[in-house]
């Protein structure tokens, strides 16, 4: 596999596929250097179709979603695509995020038997979008969690809005929440880690506070939104292989 790539693995399972891309191994240029995946941060389209081209060849069928931050999850293959998440229980369809600071979150079972991908930022996790995808998939073994490059607590602040959103909807994570002034570090790690194990799941790995994944701190790897405003998206995928 491409060493500009991280191959996380799920312990003893071995018939599915994880790949999280970096900014690493691709034709962009400026901001977007060099491996930007979206059409839709004003980068050259003729550049991202080739990153995009590049993908395709590494992984089998692809479905790419419109995430809006939102709390809808489909069941791929699907004619729909507004969601932020989506999942599978057929082999070689690619369940797929993109992100620059919000969580990406691959999910697989201890039979292998099906994969999911969330994108799990700060709207869509209060809204309830990690639940929503543990019911839709109704797994019949043990759920497995890796949590993807993400935007580190001490770099992501937010307001009063976000915090009181959070109160309303779940407070039983309301410790990943720490005052900072008049506002407030967040950890999207500690909340989706928090939601998961709320879900029974344990099996859980990766992360920013496990692996130094911090999207903001590792310019070298990684788009940041919050870092540069104007920047590319990186991709989560996991994939059934046999």
């Amino acid at each position: 596999m491409n060493s500009s790539f991280i191959n996380p693995l799920f312990p003893n399972i071995t018939n599915v596929t994880m790949l999280q891309t970096t900014r690493l191994g691709g034709v962009s240029q400026g901001n977007f250097e060099s491996l930007n995946l979206s059409l839709d941060v004003k980068d050259n389209s003729d550049d991202v179709l080739k990153n995009l081209k590049f993908i395709k060849s590494i992984c089998p069928k692809i479905q790419w979603i419109n995430q809006v931050h939102g709390c809808n999850v489909i069941e791929l293959p699907s004619s729909e695509i507004i969601a932020d998440s989506v999942f599978t229980k057929k082999k070689n369809i690619v369940c797929a995020v993109r992100t620059a600071d919000c969580l990406p979150i691959l999910l697989t079972n201890e039979k292998g038997s099906m994969v999911a991908a969330i994108h799990a930022s700060w709207r869509s996790m209060g809204a309830g979008i990690i639940e929503k995808t543990i019911k839709s998939i109704n797994s019949d073994s043990q759920i497995y969690a890796w949590l993807g490059p993400s935007i580190g607590v001490e770099n992501y602040i937010v307001g009063q809005d976000v915090y009181d959103f959070y109160k309303h909807n779940d407070p039983s994570i309301l410790n990943s929440f720490v005052m900072y002034g008049n506002k407030y570090k967040f950890c999207l790690p500690t909340a989706a880690k928090k939601k998961l194990t709320n879900l029974g799941v344990s099996k859980i790995f990766g992360s920013t506070i496990d692996e130094g994944f911090c999207t903001y701190n590792d310019n070298a790897r990684f788009f940041s939104y919050r870092r540069d405003k104007v920047t590319g998206r990186m991709a989560s995928l996991i994939w059934i292989n046999i």
